[in-house]
């Protein structure tokens, strides 16, 4: 499966300055989802990109952004920076990226 098929579109918030998407989190990872949604707000290809498993535990962020029967993942949020960016993974499916003042 290509990155560009795990995301619904990203867009930016103007306002808020972030990119935000969205993703399913019934069957994409959480870890793809967030190289997705950076690698499109870089405009660079997603190899190029440090590997996310050197700044967080990947099966950790994706056991934890999983959704359950609830709808949602086990947690409402988790943030991180990766790639010039404060990610944060939302329990409900979406992520929003916003760049940090030193990238």
């Amino acid at each position: 499966m290509s990155l560009s098929t795990i995301l619904s579109t990203t867009e930016f918030d103007a306002e808020g300055e972030y990119f935000r998407a969205t993703y399913n989190s019934t069957r994409d990872s959480a870890s793809l989802a967030v190289v997705a949604v950076v690698s499109t707000a870089l405009g660079r290809d997603p190899l190029n990109l440090t590997p996310l498993q050197s700044v967080i535990d990947t099966g950790s962020l994706d056991e934890l952004a999983t959704e359950t029967f609830t709808g949602h993942g086990t947690v409402d949020s988790i943030s991180f920076c990766y790639e010039g960016f404060e990610v944060t993974v939302f329990g409900d499916g979406s992520i929003e990226a916003d760049p940090t003042e030193n990238a």
